[in-house]
Order: C-alpha cells, then sequence, then structure tokens
C-alpha cells in the first residue's frame, strides 16, 4: 500500500509538471503568435518591424493603417525626430506595407540629399526630413564614450552609414496642428524652413507631384470640387449621388444654366464620381462643340447642354499647394497624410500672398468728377476725393 500511494504521488506531480510545462509552452506559443513576421531591419539609424497587432495596440496605431513599426532609433533618424513606435507608412512618397517594402524602397534612397519620411505617431500624421549626418544625440554618445550602435545607412540597408564628425545640422520634426492658413502665415513659416535654412529636399518630381491627390478641376468656366459629407448636407445631395460640386461657374458653363450648388454626376452619359473620372469624361467630347451635363440639383436630376463656338476641350485639374517645412496643417481633419495632396517646398511654390487678389493703388479723384468706371458704388470705397 505506501508503494501504491508514493506511486500514485509520483504520478501526480509527473502531471503537475506536465501542465506546468504546457502552459509555458503555451505562452511562448501566444507570444510567437502575436509577433509573427516581426523580424526586423535597420536603415538610416532605425531598427524597424512588421506591425503585428499588440505592436499597433500598444502604440496607438488604427486598424486600417500599413507600414514598419520603429523599434529604436539612433542618428541620424533620431536627431531628426524619428521615435520609438512610430509608424512609418513611406519614404520620398513609396509607400511602405512591409519589411520587404521597406528593405526595397531603402535599398533605392539616398540620404545624402535627404529623404522625406512619412509617420503617424498617436494616430497623428508628420512628415520628417531625414538627413544622413551626425546629430546633438550622437554626438553626446561619443562624446560620453558610449556605444552608438549601427547608425544607418546611404543608400543600402545594413552598411555602416558614412558620417561626418563635423556635420551636425540638426532636423526638426514637423507636426502639423489645427491652422489656417492665415494662422500659418502669421506663424511666419511661409517661405523659410524652420531652425535649418539650408535643409535639402527632395525635388518636386521626386515627391510626385504629378501624382499627387487632385483637389480641384476647371472645364468652360466651370469649377468643380470633390463632395464632402458636409457639402453634401448644405446643398441636399443624396447620398447615392457620387460626382462633384459646383464650386463657382462663368463664361460657357454660366450660359448652360449650370448653378453653383449643383452636383456634375455625368458628362454625355459617362459618369463623373471624382476629378480624375471627369477629366477622362471630358477627353471623349473634347472636338466636339458642345456636351450634355447631368447634375444633381437639391436633390433633382437635371440635364444642361454646354456649348462653345470652338471646340470645347478637356478638364484642367489642381492638386493642392505647395507647403514648407515645418508649416501648420492647413486644414482641421481629413484623416490622411498631408502629403497625399501636398508637395514640401522651401520657396517657389505659390506667392505669399494671392497676385490675383492684389488690387494697384487707386489714383485720387476730384469731387464731381466723372467716375473712372462703369458703376462699381462709392467712388470714396476706394478713392481719395479731393476738393475742387
Amino acid at each position: 500500500m505506501p508503494n501504491q500511494i508514493k506511486k500514485y504521488h509520483q504520478q501526480r506531480m509527473q502531471r503537475f509538471l506536465l501542465v506546468i510545462t504546457l502552459f509555458i509552452i503555451g505562452i511562448f506559443f501566444l507570444a510567437a503568435l502575436m509577433h509573427v513576421g516581426a523580424g526586423d531591419a535597420e536603415w538610416g539609424g532605425m531598427s524597424v518591424s512588421n506591425a503585428t497587432p499588440m505592436m499597433m495596440m500598444e502604440h496607438n496605431i488604427p486598424k486600417d493603417e500599413q507600414g514598419v513599426v520603429v523599434d529604436w532609433c539612433e542618428d541620424p533618424a533620431y536627431s531628426a525626430g524619428v521615435r520609438a513606435g512610430d509608424l512609418l507608412k513611406a519614404i520620398n512618397n513609396k509607400r511602405i506595407k512591409n519589411l520587404s517594402d521597406f528593405l526595397k524602397v531603402t535599398k533605392a534612397t539616398n540620404l545624402k540629399p535627404g529623404a522625406l519620411l512619412d509617420i503617424l505617431r498617436n494616430g497623428q500624421p508628420l512628415y520628417i526630413t531625414m538627413e544622413n549626418k551626425v546629430g546633438i544625440h550622437d554626438q553626446l554618445k561619443k562624446s560620453l564614450n558610449i556605444d552608438m550602435g549601427v547608425t544607418g545607412t546611404e543608400g543600402t540597408a545594413s552598411i555602416p552609414a558614412k558620417v561626418s564628425s563635423t556635420a551636425h545640422n540638426q532636423m526638426t520634426p514637423v507636426a502639423f496642428a489645427n491652422r489656417s492658413p492665415a494662422e500659418t502665415a502669421e506663424a511666419g513659416v511661409i517661405g523659410a524652413a524652420p531652425n535649418n535654412p539650408n535643409m535639402s529636399l527632395p525635388t518636386p518630381k521626386e515627391q510626385g507631384a504629378a501624382t499627387k491627390e487632385l483637389i480641384e478641376g476647371h472645364w468652360l468656366g466651370i469649377e468643380l470640387i470633390p463632395s464632402t459629407p458636409e457639402l453634401a448636407k448644405e446643398y441636399q445631395i443624396p447620398p447615392d449621388i457620387k460626382g462633384l460640386l459646383v464650386d463657382e461657374i462663368s463664361l460657357e458653363s454660366a450660359e448652360s444654366g449650370i448653378l453653383a450648388g449643383d452636383m456634375v454626376v455625368a458628362v454625355d452619359g459617362v459618369s463623373t464620381p471624382d476629378l480624375v473620372a471627369f477629366t477622362e469624361a471630358t477627353r471623349l467630347v473634347k472636338n466636339n462643340y458642345k456636351a450634355k451635363i447631368l447634375v444633381s440639383r437639391r436633390g433633382k436630376l437635371m440635364e444642361f447642354t454646354i456649348s462653345s463656338t470652338r471646340t470645347i476641350g478637356f478638364s484642367q485639374n489642381e492638386a493642392a499647394q505647395p507647403i514648407t517645412p515645418g508649416a501648420l496643417s492647413p486644414h482641421r481633419s481629413r484623416n490622411k497624410p498631408c502629403t497625399t495632396c501636398h508637395i514640401i517646398m522651401l520657396t517657389g511654390g505659390q506667392l505669399p500672398t494671392d497676385a490675383g487678389d492684389i488690387l494697384p493703388n487707386p489714383p485720387p479723384i476730384v469731387k464731381g468728377a466723372v467716375a473712372p468706371h462703369e458703376y462699381r458704388g462709392k467712388c470714396k470705397t476706394c478713392h481719395l476725393i479731393l476738393k475742387k
């Protein structure tokens, strides 16, 4: 009997140890599942991993976002403003969805002229310019004789970066706030790069200026913009109607009967849900002298004809104006990075004041003189009135 009891206790202990072992193995297996495909790669002083569910939860990354997560960073990434936990979404406007994309893009990226990084931090978009220079962070570590580790590459992954001990210009990260263009101008950032006038940026072509999201179209005096939920509500546009809002009319479009506030849904039977589709629809009729335009006006479908004494041509479009490094966001919120629509330029992208809105200083006129224009209201609104 004692031997049987002893054997029983041994079997219980063995079962207990087996359960504990399986439990520990299960924990490690679950942890491995949570980090499937994590891996890591290094470039520009940063180490990145594929975004796993646990990482996205930890760093407040929305589920529908794609990119690689920064695990840690040294210079030049650190001095440029990159931080652990950032989601890197694009480099020089080239999208990055995973480590494979990251390695492919970084292999073809030269840091010498600077690289534009699209980053998401705590759910907020950041736009950072990174150059291959030793910054304050690495200088401090070097002076303290601390191992600097891998600082990145000049063009390919896993090759030590070529850096100069005298180069120490620190790049400033750009965090876009909720400010209007007027407020941005008051902040004094238009036309100048904050804290670093020697900043080097990729050219508009390298930033993909021609592929940016369109914001406005023009055709025969009709100005069109993409609709928004707020505009659709304001102009009573049914939710199932997809098209472009008429923002302004002149020339032939004014003669046709189309009004501002109408929603253009088709050109000669071809639907126009967005500006790209509208341009293609107008290309089909560019050699004609007239075209039928289907619009939704306050929920009612109406058809008008635009005609011209010349061939009507096709739509010309605009993207958003350039913004400067450090500029504040031109919009309150569009739930997308500013670089979806804008390119980044130091100067020359636009005049600080719209030249079309600048009026010449009108000369003074004598009281009782014949008005110098057709009726424009009271002369004293613009002119200084002199006594005879």
